[in-house]
């Protein structure tokens, strides 16, 4: 009987311990699970915010290497081996609605500022070598195989030698030979490395798309991103020559102020300002409008830059960018074909453009611009001439798309809407692919 009921008595404390165990152990489960979804979502939050700052760190690096830009060529040649050789095609298809040559009225257009030839075409392909030149100095090439007269001609575009980083005084550069000097954000770069087809109306009109005459500059790199150059340049290209002996030396000279601000790790704007004066001297002056417009006289040029830039991702980019262009032309205009004979000019013309480019991806970017030209008044003698605008303001509505494949091959479908006369309308289809072969690849010809 006894030994009954301690059995009884033993296997009820023994379930009553069981369970307690059991609870005890259902608990430690219940409090690890509460600490492993604690500490699994503040991994996730540290996880989380390494990742933002990576990320921000890589935008960073990439917003302060584009604000410096303006500079890289001077440092570039420290990453470059000694020699480097490229080739850029650059081929397009072009369609017009309106046959002819249709120059925008009011202003003398040089050659390489027309909409240029229709149908397929290999466009202006360019050879560039470039080199250091022991420690201090470092030069550059580039010819470039273009289409004139039915012809296949070569010609110097850019033939230069500057100093490097460290060279001289510190922060001092100076550049002579020919080149893209600093006249306008887009003047430097080939055209090539634009973010459009073509170049809009001011550049076509005031600059014949690009200015490269012979000359000097030197540059000062003042506090932060700020740079301060002059320039002194022979005067031989438009808008002063046409590449002709007219020139003696330093009939031109220019001045600019380039400056960068940062306004977050991925915003930026830069604001520039160009002047470009010089003198079209006779007897040949500067000629345009197919040799039919010959102007002699002072040009002064101004123009003021004003670029927004935001990196919102690595591969995603926005930006906006505007320039305004005001001329004073003193002197005198002839046009040839309408036997005008010399008359006295001394107005003021300007132009401007908006361009706004959003990069989607690594591949694929969009791209908007809107240009116009605003004419001067025209001298009675030359009512009815090339420099009669009839009261109209030339302007162009661009819209593109460009694909990407990779730094070295990039395809871009362009349509532009431009009215350059009065009642007239020209609708213009452009498809460019662009092709770098060598070492130097897009990146290295990005001036």
């Amino acid at each position: 009987m006894r030994l009954t009921i301690l059995t009884a008595l033993a296997f009820i404390l023994s379930s009553h311990v069981k369970a307690d165990v059991q609870n005890d152990v259902n608990q430690l489960k219940k409090e690890f699970e509460e600490v492993k979804n604690i500490y699994e979502k503040k991994i996730e939050l540290l996880e989380s915010k390494i990742s933002q700052l990576e990320q921000n760190n890589e935008i960073n690096n990439e917003i302060h290497a584009d604000s410096h830009e303006n500079h890289n060529d001077h440092k570039s040649h420290e990453k470059e081996s000694s020699f480097n050789l490229e080739a850029v095609l650059n081929g397009k298809y072009t369609s017009f609605s309106r046959s002819g040559e249709v120059a925008p009225k009011g202003f003398g257009t040089a050659h390489e500022g027309e909409r240029g030839r229709e149908g397929l075409q290999i466009g202006e392909s360019e050879l560039i070598m470039n080199s250091d030149i022991g420690e201090k100095f470092s030069g550059s090439l580039t010819a470039a195989i273009v289409r004139e007269d039915g012809a296949d001609k070569i010609e110097l575009e850019e033939a230069y030698v500057e100093s490097l980083k460290g060279s001289f005084l510190d922060n001092a550069f100076f550049k002579i030979g020919r080149a893209f000097w600093n006249v306008g954000i887009l003047n430097p770069q080939h055209a090539h490395a634009d973010d459009f087809a073509d170049r809009p109306l001011p550049y076509r009109v005031f600059l014949n798309k690009a200015y490269n005459d012979d000359g000097l500059e030197a540059s000062y790199l003042l506090h932060g991103s700020a740079e301060l150059g002059l320039g002194l340049f022979r005067g031989d290209d438009f808008p002063f020559g046409n590449n002709t002996a007219a020139g003696q030396g330093s009939d031109a000279w220019s001045i600019y102020y380039k400056s960068t601000i940062n306004m977050s790790n991925a915003e930026e704007i830069a604001l520039n300002l160009y002047h470009l004066s010089g003198k079209s001297r006779a007897p040949n002056g500067r000629v345009s409008n197919e040799d039919n417009v010959t102007f002699r006289g002072d040009s002064d040029l101004s123009i003021i830059n004003l670029d927004y830039k935001n990196s919102y991702n690595p591969d995603k980019k926005l930006k906006i960018s505007a320039e305004y262009f005001y001329r004073n032309q003193d002197g005198t205009f002839e046009d040839s074909e309408e036997s005008t004979g010399r008359v006295s000019f001394d107005d003021d013309d300007s132009g401007y453009y908006i361009a706004l480019v959003n990069q989607f991806n690594e591949h694929l970017s969009l791209g908007m611009r809107y240009s116009e030209l605003l004419a001067a008044d025209t001298p009675t003698g030359l009512v009815g001439s090339a420099l009669d605008s009839g009261g109209n303001d030339p302007e162009a509505y661009s819209v593109m798309s460009e694909w990407k494949f990779d730094s070295a091959a990039i395809i871009r479908l362009q349509l532009n809407h431009e009215k350059p006369q009065a009642n007239i309308v020209d609708n213009q289809i452009i498809f460019q692919y662009i092709m770098y072969l060598g070492s130097g690849g897009h990146d290295g010809h990005d001036h």
